[in-house]
């Protein structure tokens, strides 16, 4: 338990019965607290006004019976009693709660308290805010500075005692972060894309209606289409991609697959017989028709 002076806030021992400083009387002993001014970032006069506004408008909020009684909108026998009650205890009640934790409704709102200036602790009995009480900000907090850390060890009764210089005998070191292992080399892979569906070929895609892949062949992937119009077939064609050049080879449709490049020339694919597709071409299959991209 430490005393605070009521006059300049200076920190005296609870037994004191004076202060040194200013020779005011020792008001109030209060518990410490381990946050210091300095850990603390003092608020501008915009939110400190912002904090006593919203206090007063609690208590002239609480008022409102009282001035419904006196005026004899509600009976006065009624509204009065109970609005100068209500009045009274809120009054006090804010006051308690600004000098036992230096937190009020108003510091609420704006995420502040306030404390004693010299020492960070609340204000303390007999205290009111003015130049010994500040506002601080307790959602931004800063490094504490040298000299706090010594008044905080001044405090605590004992000596300073100065850090060991970065890279000091004795002195835990940060380990160096761990080397990352190259990753496996980015193996790009061809896309068909019609502005709605996307079917991404990384080996090799079996297109149709309702595609079966032929008896012992292995097929990468089994993509159905859907085609209301029945331009598709069944089994329609087979996409190959090796890394470097996208194959297009069909399967016996009924209406073919064309490859159409890009100054609209087309060419039909023969059945069985691979044709390259480059990229930026389209690969249309029946009325269904997809353009190329690698990614």
């Amino acid at each position: 338990m430490i005393g605070s002076c009521g006059s300049c806030g200076a920190v005296l021992p609870s037994t004191a019965a004076g202060c040194d400083r200013c020779e005011a009387l020792v008001i109030g002993p209060r518990p410490t607290t381990p946050v210091l001014l300095a850990n603390l970032t003092p608020v501008s006069s915009v939110e400190r006004t912002l904090a006593i506004a919203v206090d007063l408008g609690l208590v002239l909020l609480t008022a409102v019976p009282l001035i419904l009684g006196a005026t004899g909108i509600w009976p006065p026998s009624i509204g009065m009693p109970f609005g100068l009650v209500l009045v009274v205890g809120v009054a006090i009640t804010l006051l308690q709660e600004f000098r036992r934790t230096g937190r009020t409704p108003g510091t609420l709102v704006t995420r502040t308290r306030y404390v004693d200036k010299l020492n960070g602790t609340p204000p303390g009995s007999g205290r009111w805010p003015g130049a010994q009480i500040a506002v601080v900000d307790l959602g931004e907090r800063r490094p504490a500075a040298p000299a706090a850390s010594a008044a905080r060890t001044a405090l605590a009764g004992g000596a300073a005692t100065p850090s060991a210089p970065r890279g000091a005998p004795g002195t835990p070191t940060r380990p160096p972060p761990p080397t990352q292992q190259p990753g496996p080399p980015h193996r790009p892979s061809a896309v068909l894309t019609d502005g709605t569906h996307r079917i991404e070929i990384a080996s090799t895609v079996l297109l149709g209606r309702r595609p079966r892949p032929q008896p012992n062949e292995a097929v990468g992937t089994v993509v159905e289409l859907t085609d209301p119009t029945r331009s598709v077939s069944a089994t329609h064609a087979l996409l190959d991609w090796d890394g470097a050049t996208l194959w297009l080879v069909d399967r016996g449709s009924t209406n073919g697959s064309w490859v159409v490049r890009a100054d609209g020339a087309r060419e039909r694919a023969r059945t069985g017989v691979p044709l390259a597709v480059p990229a930026g071409c389209a690969v249309q299959l029946g009325n269904r028709s997809f353009r190329v991209e690698v990614s």
